[in-house]
């Protein structure tokens, strides 16, 4: 299929990087910053534009990969296609497309991507189309991207947007704030990383609830008042470390009652 990708960040590179892969061809890279758009059309064999009037707009498919609150003023300017026009935002509905071509759907890839990585990990992609036939050609350009393609309507993709900024966004936070501390302290975080490994790695084969384990679960109130101690300098992360240790409380004595 002949694809148009409209942005040059991480999701359209890796995406581009399989559409490529997969024997696609992508004919345009739109990017209003040219030099971004002149190097992802290199990688992708394709051709660099930075204006909408430049658009290839019979293309089979024209995927938008921005940011989900660049929608609004990107659209808004955004010419009429006859292109399958599909965004791959977690958050912005399947609708907001309608006004600019009759066929239009989400290819949503719920994973974070980083533009340098050459290779990605395996992914599931979230579909959603405005008729049925669309949505079944989206599936087959899904599944060879794809071994997990799942179709999900708005409210569907909204919940596992929002799973992703729990699991990733907020724990990549505890991650910084730790790299914080430890640099603070004189200590050396990346002793930690084999930790964070070993604990991701264990949701391959048990529930995240089963796994949990520290002061917090044992009830180790010594433990956790010598830890409180050694953040007492740190207001912001002690009152985070308290927060989390009742939450921990609260959901496992919850979970024992049920």
């Amino acid at each position: 299929m002949e694809i148009v990708i409209i942005g040059s960040g991480n999701v359209a590179t890796a995406l581009g990087r399989k559409m490529l892969a997969a024997g696609h061809r992508i004919v345009q890279v739109y990017s209003r910053n040219p030099d971004h758009a002149t190097a992802l059309a290199g990688l992708l064999q394709s051709n660099p534009i930075s204006s909408l009037n430049a658009l290839e707009r019979n293309a089979g498919l024209t995927l938008i990969a921005i940011s989900d609150n660049a929608f609004p003023a990107f659209l808004a300017e955004f010419p009429q296609t006859t292109s399958f026009l599909v965004h791959t935002a977690g958050s912005v509905s399947v609708d907001m497309l309608k006004g600019r071509s009759a066929r239009y759907g989400v290819l949503y890839p719920l994973q974070s991507f980083r533009k340098e990585m050459e290779t990605q990990t395996e992914f599931p992609l979230l579909i959603d189309a405005g008729n049925e036939n669309d949505l079944q050609l989206l599936a087959g350009i899904a599944a060879g991207l794809s071994n997990t393609v799942i179709p999900a309507n708005d409210i569907l993709r909204m919940k596992y947007h929002l799973g992703g900024v729990l699991v990733n966004n907020f724990s990549n936070h505890l991650f910084a704030l730790t790299e914080s501390w430890c640099r603070r302290e004189g200590i050396d975080f990346a002793l930690l990383r084999p930790l964070i490994q070993e604990t991701c790695s264990r949701l391959e084969y048990e529930s995240a609830e089963n796994l949990q384990t520290g002061p917090a679960i044992r009830n180790d109130t010594e433990t956790i008042k010598k830890q409180l101690g050694l953040l007492r300098p740190y207001p912001g992360l002690s009152r985070l470390y308290e927060m989390l240790t009742r939450s921990i409380q609260d959901f496992h004595a919850d979970s024992r009652k049920s």
